[in-house]
């Protein structure tokens, strides 16, 4: 059984608008959008998590909302760890379950283990899974957990905005080593994720972690779109028909666009073993993953 094609679709992650050394401003991506059917944002998109960047980074998701709009185009907006509540989004496949898209925030139990607030993440997470756990399936419970780690975090850290720099690192190479950690562990954790909850799929993207990749992990192609912030570069995956590229994003004046050359191609294809194993009932095509409350912690199709 081959996957159905995909309209062209631009996946982006971890823009970060309205923060410092984030994506400069929504109108950047006029020319980047415009190609497309459909854009998908896997998490961050905005820095509503921060009570200094906050009003900023509404502004800036409105117009990144109506360049959309506007345009005529599809705009999915995945929840991350710096925007929880921008939508109940927290994981979509395309190509009937052939490709999973999603933040990567819940992999790791203190979400974000380089933070100065990891432990109070971690603490709240276990807390949150272990009840969830009792009425959800895992990989809801999961989500749902990062969700409320992230909030902890926000409270412990109040008004006070945490940002990374070459410079804090510098100050802590605590954090610099736990971030070397993560990123060797990354593309391991993304596959293991995907082998236990979406098996079908032979295309993982990720973002959170900043450091773009594409790597082949278990008969997987995992891919990470990088970011728009310190310490990472950003990339984008482009699908069209039966083709999944990834592109290294440029900035040109005031405007990002795809670099001409793709850095990585493949057809879109299931994983052999997960395909094997659920041959007799492929998921449906683009579900959506809700976490929040119980109510919506299902699958849903949409068109």
């Amino acid at each position: 059984m081959s996957p159905t094609r995909v309209p062209s679709t631009l996946i982006l992650s971890d823009l970060h608008l309205g923060r410092p050394g984030g994506a400069t401003r929504a109108d950047a991506f006029e020319a980047l959008v415009s190609d497309f059917d459909r854009v998908i944002v896997n998490g961050d998109i905005a820095e509503l998590h921060h009570v200094k960047y906050q009003a900023d980074a509404e502004l800036e998701l409105a117009r990144f909302r109506d360049i959309c709009v506007s345009r005529g185009i599809r705009l999915d907006l995945i929840a991350g760890n710096h925007d929880p509540f921008v939508s109940d989004i927290r994981a979509i496949t395309l190509a009937d379950g052939a490709i999973y898209i999603t933040h990567g925030d819940a992999f790791h139990p203190a979400v974000a283990p380089w933070s100065p607030f990891a432990a109070s993440m971690r603490q709240s997470f276990e807390i949150a899974l272990a009840e969830n756990l009792k009425r959800l399936p895992e990989d809801v419970a999961r989500f749902s957990a990062a969700r409320e780690a992230s909030i902890a975090e926000w409270r412990v850290m109040g008004a006070g905005a945490h940002v990374s720099t070459i410079g804090s690192m510098a100050l802590r190479p605590g954090r610099a080593l736990a971030v070397l950690r993560y990123w060797s562990g990354y593309p391991r954790m993304a596959a293991d994720w995907v082998a236990k909850h979406a098996p079908t799929a032979g295309t993982v993207i990720v973002g959170h972690s900043h450091r773009a990749f594409v790597r082949r992990v278990g008969g997987r192609h995992v891919a990470n779109t990088g970011s728009y912030g310190f310490p990472g570069r950003p990339h984008a995956v482009v699908i069209e028909g039966n083709t999944v590229r990834v592109h290294a994003i440029i900035e040109r004046g005031h405007l990002y666009t795809l670099a001409q050359q793709a850095k990585a191609s493949w057809p879109i294809a299931y994983h052999s073993a997960g395909n094997q194993a659920s041959a007799a009932g492929a998921a449906s095509t683009d579900e959506m993953k809700r976490a929040a409350p119980v109510s919506a912690a299902r699958s849903i199709r949409v068109s």
